[in-house]
């Protein structure tokens, strides 16, 4: 990454406008539609600050947490008053919480990850927690109908019901959404 010394020293106007069209900085401050970025460290030794509009995926909006190391991809769309978001991570609170295989992906935040494996299941759990198979709708209403069956035995001398004759058998679950 450039030193704001040597941008400056770039001597066309052409290079030096492209060269800060599109950069890296630091996230400092997430709020509502305008984030707080800060770039490089100017000539007199104050940090260069923006408020930077965030163009995130469609349907899908995350910031970053405050003990996080997040960084942005901003783009000066229409001079340098106009700084948009483009796109964003945080590699510390990734490498702590979001380690994947090939052809897999993940959602997390710092408290939960929703893990979609290759071999296409979904597991939702905390990270570092482990998944587990999940009942499905099927094994749940199956559970009912047992419960609802039994015919406990009755003692006849005191009037009090027996254990059932016979045991539930234990719900299947689902062999694609797993979660803790």
């Amino acid at each position: 990454m450039r030193t704001v010394e040597e941008h400056a020293r770039v001597t066309s106007p052409t290079l030096r406008r492209f060269a800060g069209a599109i950069r890296r900085m630091a996230i400092t401050v997430t709020a509502k539609a305008l984030w707080q970025v800060i770039g490089h460290r100017t000539l007199e030794g104050t940090d260069e600050t923006a408020f930077a509009e965030v163009f995130s995926g469609v349907g899908f909006y995350a910031r970053p947490p405050r003990n996080g190391k997040p960084e942005a991809i901003v783009v000066h769309v229409g001079g340098a008053k106009h700084p948009v978001v483009v796109g964003t991570r945080d590699e510390k609170t990734r490498a702590a919480v979001a380690s994947i295989g090939e052809d897999e992906a993940i959602v997390f935040s710092s408290g939960a990850v929703v893990h979609v494996r290759s071999n296409g299941i979904v597991e939702v759990r905390k990270p570092g927690g482990q998944a587990v198979a999940l009942a499905t709708k099927a094994d749940v209403e199956a559970l009912r109908d047992y419960v609802a069956g039994i015919k406990l035995p009755v003692d006849t001398n005191t009037g009090t019901a027996g254990p059932p004759v016979t045991p539930p058998s234990s719900p299947a679950g689902t062999t694609v959404l797993r979660a803790q």
